[in-house]
């Protein structure tokens, strides 16, 4: 009982809303004493029953959903996590010595990467690697296996301790134990810290500046749109209303932007629909960027809401890119809208990332959400893109969380990162997750000077390969633990495992 209450105290701080880095490392050893330690039956139904409930309390605020629904997400993911410990719990005491520690891990993994690729539509919030981001020699491990290597390494060394702490136990083995995950550790370790050791670039950088919308004028265009919002119609008076709203965001973004281009920047982005349009209008601000752009020498990427009303869904999230000849060079539509909080107003856009060309390197873009995907950021490293810009929209209790998860698909995918960000932290950073530039809760613009250089790594060519060979090593080590079991005590645990 007592190692359950300190898995439960450790895991309401290890990842969500009162993060505690450390406690993430040995988070789950004392879940698994317990289950290991308790009759099979009663040790899951109540671990599994108290795992679900911290679920329900750290991610509050967190997971985007009202009411019902968030219990139900939240609850989803708790069980999804904690069927690895069951998996750990009726396989590695059929096997005999340290390899029994490698059950939860592949497990863990394996469930991750399936249940994040193809079921969830969250993409990779609530993996346990986000908790680990300010230890940036660590997720350079991301840059050859993406989250999948890291979040191993922190699993198994939790089961590794429950090993360590198992009744009868020798001394020389426990050392052993721990001798080869700190072997392990140092390698992974020792690796980040040469690849930070190298520059991100060898070519040139760029001036760069990432633009906010007028907190006042955004307080005033959202109250206008709160009618539609609760599906009410609109006058046409109300209409013209949020037109001339709109009219004013846009000049003041785009006479910032001009600002921003005489200064020196030669790509300016704003942040996740930063600016508003009628469908109808949306033709006369892509002239006026256009002009903008010839005028100042500038590459323009526009990240506004479309607003049609005869529509349904009647809303547009995009990123327009505009080449320095004042033309849109492509639209690129949000691929991922946030189900439940954005997919009821916006369709999906296409899963394509778009590339423009310019003399400082490739240039591509997604939206906000978007960079929570993996597999989506995957396609910069295949195009070679050098720079990918990642408009965004956040609030208190995801920031900074959220701007941090976005630095592992630079590393992933080898590219710097420009995220303009309302109502967070914007974050600038180079191919290897460095941060050059970062504004938190602010309407200044962020300058931050870039190189659109692109690094070739492991994961941009391979993808998935070690979470496949996790799911592989899970399914082999069950069916030979339960073709050839060891003969096992009457607790359950292997007689030969000491």
């Amino acid at each position: 009982v007592l190692w359950l209450i300190a898995g439960v105290g450790l895991l309401l701080v290890a990842n969500g809303r009162w993060l505690f880095p450390p406690a993430a490392w040995l988070v789950l050893v004392g879940w698994l004493v317990f289950l290991e330690r308790s009759p099979l039956g009663r040790g899951l139904a109540i671990g599994s029953t108290l795992f679900v409930l911290v679920q329900f309390v750290v991610w509050r605020g967190i997971i985007p959903a009202p009411g019902l629904l968030y219990y139900l997400i939240a609850g989803i993911y708790g069980l999804v996590y904690f069927l690895a410990l069951a998996a750990h719990r009726l396989v590695a005491p059929r096997i005999q010595g340290l390899q029994s520690t490698l059950v939860l891990p592949l497990a863990w993994v394996s469930l991750e990467f399936v249940f994040q690729r193809w079921i969830t539509p969250y993409g990779s919030w609530i993996s346990l690697t986000y908790s680990q981001t300010e230890n940036l020699a660590l997720m350079q491990l991301a840059s050859m296996t993406g989250l999948a290597g890291i979040s191993f390494l922190m699993v198994w060394l939790g089961s590794l301790m429950a090993w360590v702490l198992r009744p009868g136990r020798s001394s020389p083995a426990r050392w052993r134990a721990l001798g080869v995950y700190g072997a392990v550790w140092l390698a992974v370790v020792s690796f980040g810290h040469l690849r930070l050791s190298r520059s991100s670039s060898t070519g040139e950088v760029v001036r760069t500046a990432a633009i906010v919308p007028s907190p006042t004028i955004m307080d005033e265009m959202e109250g206008a749109l709160a009618p539609v919002r609760r599906g009410e119609e609109l006058s046409p008076s109300s209409l013209e209303a949020i037109g001339a709203i709109a009219g004013r965001l846009n000049q003041d973004l785009l006479a910032r932007s001009r600002h921003e281009a005489r200064a020196g920047a030669r790509i300016v982005a704003w942040s996740e629909t930063a600016g508003r349009v009628l469908v109808d209008d949306e033709a006369v601000l892509l002239e006026e960027a256009g002009r903008l752009a010839v005028d100042e020498n500038v590459y323009l990427f526009l990240a506004y809401g479309v607003w049609d009303p005869s529509a349904r869904p009647p809303f547009q999230n995009k990123v327009v890119a505009i080449d320095t000849a004042g033309k849109p060079a492509w639209h690129y539509h949000k691929a991922h809208p946030i189900v439940g909080a954005e997919s009821p107003f916006m369709a999906a856009g296409e899963r394509l990332i778009h590339v423009l060309e310019t003399p400082y390197g490739r240039i591509g873009a997604v939206i906000c959400h978007d960079l929570d995907f993996p597999a989506l950021l995957r396609q910069a490293s295949k195009k070679r893109i050098g720079l990918v810009i990642g408009p965004a929209d956040d609030w208190s209790e995801i920031t900074p969380l959220h701007a941090d998860m976005a630095t592992l698909r630079a590393i992933e995918s080898g590219f710097s990162l420009l995220r303009p960000t309302s109502d967070g932290r914007s974050l600038a950073t180079d191919n290897r997750g460095r941060v050059i530039a970062r504004l938190d809760y602010s309407d200044d613009v962020m300058v931050a000077f870039l190189a659109a250089e692109p690094v070739a790594t492991l994961y941009g060519r391979v993808g998935d390969l070690f979470s496949w060979l996790c799911v592989l090593g899970l399914v082999v080590m069950s069916v030979r633990s339960f073709v050839s079991p060891h003969h096992r005590s009457s607790n359950g645990i292997s007689s030969g495992a000491a």
